[in-house]
């Protein structure tokens, strides 16, 4: 769950200062709705790239766009079919299968980094019922798996950021309602993460390097009182050009 912002700002500054044309196209985003129990039917409107509303049957789970451009694009979960709502459903991840690629469970946004020629799918993962989940006090380890930042614009590139892990610890206030976690990385400040009405976790870090504003959002689901899963995703244009940072990790209670 590494959160310190210096590496990525100075990377940024390099990059934005070195800027040079490039361009692609010929790509795909794809959304699927994907729900435990299954829905035999329903309808999802999306807004955004793909958009559109998607009705859910047997034989039918996605909502697509092609011939796309290189570049960012975003889809929102507008609205799911009431039927699904009354039934206990909610939304509690979204899974990309690109590394570049993310979801925020908190705001029903896929955010899909398209390639030339690639295709990326986002995955709704919806969920019936059940209490939260409190995560336990305690020390934690956090597991940060292999990630990247990806920029397009007046430079396209791709530079991975590499696998890492540490422990810190976790306080728990308002009744479970806002989990405080201490110790991640250098920074003093710790990260304070707030339930959502999906029964996960949202949060964010912010700060600024030679005038870039930028800002690392975080997201968990927790799967058990011992066990979270979470993504990470920061998002900064400037100078013609935007950089995307994204990289999921798991975090397991130790003692």
């Amino acid at each position: 769950m590494q959160r310190s912002l210096r590496p990525f700002c100075a990377l940024l500054v390099v990059l934005f200062a070195t800027a040079s044309a490039a361009a692609g196209d010929g790509g795909a985003a794809v959304v699927r709705i994907v729900a435990e129990p299954a829905i035999s039917a329903g309808s999802f409107r999306f807004a955004g790239t793909p958009a559109g509303t998607l009705q859910v049957t047997p034989d039918r789970d996605s909502l697509a766009a092609s011939d796309l451009a290189a570049g960012l694009y975003k889809s929102t979960l507008e609205a799911m079919d009431p039927n699904a709502v009354a039934a206990g459903y909610r939304l509690v991840e979204i899974r990309c299968d690109d590394p570049a690629s993310s979801g925020d469970v908190a705001s029903r946004t896929a955010r899909f980094k398209i390639d030339p020629g690639k295709t990326v799918t986002c995955t709704f993962m919806l969920a019936a019922g059940g209490a939260c989940i409190c995560p336990k006090e305690g020390i934690w380890n956090a597991n940060n798996l292999p990630g990247q930042m990806a920029c397009t614009g007046a430079m396209t590139m791709t530079l991975p950021l590499a696998p890492s892990s540490m422990s810190g610890t976790f306080k728990i206030e308002n009744g479970c309602e806002t989990v405080v976690a201490a110790g991640f990385s250098e920074d003093e400040a710790p990260l304070v993460m707030h339930r959502n009405s999906n029964c996960g976790y949202q949060g964010s870090v912010g700060g600024e390097q030679d005038g870039i504003p930028m800002t690392i959002d975080f997201v968990w689901s927790v799967t058990s009182d011992e066990a979270i899963v979470g993504s990470l995703h920061s998002e900064v244009s400037q100078q013609g050009m935007t950089c995307v940072m994204s990289r999921d990790f798991e975090l397991d209670f130790a003692q």
